[in-house]
């Protein structure tokens, strides 16, 4: 069975969208299928490599996806596939309906705000079983997707966090993870980095070690190497493979609000977040209403206000050990990072149906 998944990761959208149905695919192939990737631009096309896919390459705008349609039916009619996988915030509800009249699909959504036809309705956020889809549709007038994947147990993690439980529990901090998306255009990691520093001069944050990933189109690699070269606590990590085993080897974490959170939460991390992006602020405001992970802003629109509050909450979980127990305990419940699994199980079962496979979660 071959599956298409349309997405894109770029240094404006950075690299979410891409990374979470890299995260299908690999699922998808583990199950016996073909994953194969479409995409507006080339941006992404290391990542895909490295990780063993050659995708094709519209040459289109990632923001105007109707432009596309004619030379994405002249690629599927060469190579047809079961089920066509879209995750983008540019979708349109003709660009569904054309892509549907080729073969099944599958939409990704994330904030509940636009509904799309569609075979399959994904959304794995914690938010995601209170989102009023059913009403959505109906004012709409599009039928409602006959199976419907919501809430964390489809959090399509990456195949190394499937073990889930964080190994490390002990009463003193000693390593700090700060990830701040693909591209952080605000620089939030330099920043803070800056200020911790300041703080470490003033005797604050003893013998601990912070762990600083630098993502792929960051535009502040060079400085944060050395400013880390210059500051022994600091350490910074390029092209991270395996984030389950440096989430294992922190005791916090400090994370921009995006599918991050689920892996903390799969590893059992507590963690404090940010937003940059509106997407973000559902999920932000959703794992602070209902866990003690604080969300402390949105830095795009506050940046020094969120800084300030980054560093009180740094400080706080560094030393309170019985809020990041009470933390890892909420954290439990959440996600089991084996969510990427069930999806492409779901995805391949109605790929391969005929009539509509009723809903889950």
């Amino acid at each position: 069975m071959r599956v298409i998944i349309r997405a894109d990761g770029n240094q404006e959208i950075a690299m979410g969208h891409m990374m979470r149905c890299l995260s299908i695919a690999d699922a998808l192939r583990a199950e016996g299928a073909e994953a194969v990737f479409v995409t507006a631009g080339r941006e992404s096309l290391t990542l895909l490599r490295e990780r063993g896919y050659e995708p094709f390459v519209l040459e289109s705008s990632y923001r105007e996806m109707e432009s596309e349609l004619e030379r994405f039916e002249i690629y599927f009619r060469q190579h047809p596939a079961e089920l066509i996988l879209v995750d983008s915030y540019f979708v349109t509800r003709r660009y569904m309906e054309t892509v549907g009249s080729w073969t099944r699909t599958a939409w990704m959504d994330d904030l509940g705000e636009r509904v799309y036809p569609a075979d399959v309705l994904i959304d794995y956020n914690i938010y995601g079983k209170e989102l009023p889809y059913e009403e959505a549709y109906r004012q709409a007038g599009i039928r409602l997707p006959g199976l419907r994947l919501l809430g964390c147990e489809y959090a399509p993690l990456r195949t190394q966090f499937a073990n889930g439980i964080h190994s490390r529990i002990q009463e003193r901090v000693s390593d700090v993870l700060i990830t701040t998306g693909g591209g952080d255009a605000a620089n939030v990691a330099g920043e803070l980095c800056r200020r911790l520093a300041v703080e470490i001069r003033q005797g604050r944050h003893p013998d601990i070690r912070y762990h600083v990933v630098c993502g792929p189109f960051s535009g502040q690699k060079e400085m944060l190497k050395q400013f880390a070269g210059e500051h022994p606590a600091f350490r910074i990590h390029e092209n991270v493979t395996d984030m389950c085993k440096l989430m294992e080897e922190c005791d916090i974490a400090v994370s921009a609000a995006g599918s991050t959170m689920y892996e903390l939460c799969s590893l059992r991390l507590p963690a404090v977040c940010f937003t940059f992006a509106e997407n973000q602020l559902r999920m932000a405001a959703c794992f602070d209403a209902v866990t003690d992970i604080r969300y402390v802003g949105n830095v795009t629109e506050e940046r020094d206000a969120v800084l300030c509050r980054l560093l009180e909450q740094i400080s706080r979980l560094e030393q309170d050990s019985a809020l990041r127990r009470r933390i890892r305990r909420q954290m439990e419940g959440l996600t089991d990072g084996r969510g990427a699994g069930r999806l492409a199980r779901a995805l391949l079962a109605a790929a391969g149906q005929e009539t509509d496979t009723g809903s889950e979660g």
